[in-house]
């Protein structure tokens, strides 16, 4: 009998060891299904897209998921090459991550374009107009995206840019613009350009592009033709070559004005625009909202430019022409900039 009951205790011992060593793995196991897998998809590098991102990042690790460490954030980017930012797409929807957030335009095309079936919950943003990037959003309601698609549009003050200008230079009449034909956002930028130049008395010259390499050759072909400035809207793939865009006005003793207001830092004589971190910002707690449990498909589509004007008085002896900060002006620049 003794023996049975030594048995019986050493069997029970036993299991009770074994129930523990395998009790660690299971809530190792439960812990690692509880984990937000999210794929950050950012199309290229340039600054506008740094700073979202930056933005985005600071609202994701604020959340409580993320100081838990159930967040699991991975970081892409194709460099604005399309087969491989086709590619990356598809890699991030076969991995089925729980969210992945792209940034821009393309951004938002490529991986919609590969997320058709609604595999992965996608949030958009930095986007100039996402009603016109022929992916589902149809209208700013609950119910004018795809369920599992949620975003954020921000169109540059493309207007307001050329009211600037206008106000630092009042004989101006004829400025140039480079832009991508195959870019959607930099196509509404242009409509938008212009009816204001058409309100404004002014021409509006055009050089469309294919890649970034045509930009610096499109830019002097607009010099030739007489333009007294250049302007940049919302385009990815000239603004990957800004530098190009920039000493081709300096050569011809011209401005480059821009919708972003960070390039006042790189030569552009002005850029009124958005707070693109301040954009990731809004789009990293709509991220924090879906991760918590919010359906996408219960959010709205709003155009959100949280507006900044910078002008490098630095750059005003470079040209030709006679430009002015007015007083106006002074008073509601957000950053006045002394870089030559």
């Amino acid at each position: 009998m003794k023996k049975l009951i030594r048995s019986f205790l050493f069997l029970a011992a036993t299991a009770a060891i074994l129930l523990i060593s395998d009790l660690n793995n299971r809530v190792g196991k439960r812990e690692a299904s509880e984990i937000k897998r999210v794929a950050i998809f950012k199309f290229n590098s340039n600054l506008i897209l740094g700073e979202t991102e930056k933005g985005l990042l600071s609202a994701l690790a604020s959340s409580e998921l993320y100081k838990n460490e159930l967040v699991e954030i991975t970081r892409y980017c194709p460099q604005g090459d399309m087969p491989t930012a086709n590619t990356t797409a598809m890699e991030i929807v076969n991995k089925r991550y729980d969210l992945v957030i792209s940034i821009s335009t393309p951004g938002l095309q490529v991986m919609a374009n590969a997320n058709k079936a609604g595999t992965v919950t996608h949030v958009f943003c930095a986007v100039t107009d996402p009603f016109v990037s022929g992916v589902g959003v149809n209208g700013t309601g609950k119910d004018d995206h795809p369920p599992y698609m949620a975003g954020i549009g921000t169109f540059q003050p493309v207007e307001k840019a050329f009211r600037v200008i206008r106000e630092m230079n009042p004989r101006i009449k004829k400025i140039g613009v480079v832009w991508c034909t195959s870019e959607t956002c930099s196509e509404a930028c242009v409509r938008k350009a212009r009816i204001i130049c058409d309100e404004l008395g002014i021409e509006l010259v055009e050089a469309g592009i294919e890649t970034a390499s045509q930009v610096a050759e499109a830019a002097m072909s607009l010099v030739a033709r007489g333009v007294e400035a250049l302007w940049l809207g919302g385009d990815n793939t000239v603004e990957s070559a800004l530098d190009m865009y920039v000493h081709a006005g300096l050569e011809a003793g011209i401005p480059l004005f821009t919708n972003n207001p960070d390039n006042a830092f790189r030569q552009a004589t002005f850029g009124i625009g958005a707070n693109y971190y301040q954009v990731g910002q809004v789009a990293g707690q709509m991220c924090n909202e879906i991760l918590n449990g919010k359906p996408s498909s219960e959010f709205e589509t709003k155009n959100m430019v949280p507006e900044l004007l910078y002008i490098n008085a630095g750059m005003l002896d470079k040209f030709k022409d006679r430009w002015v900060i007015s007083d106006n002006l002074r008073a509601r620049v957000d950053s006045l900039i002394l870089m030559p």
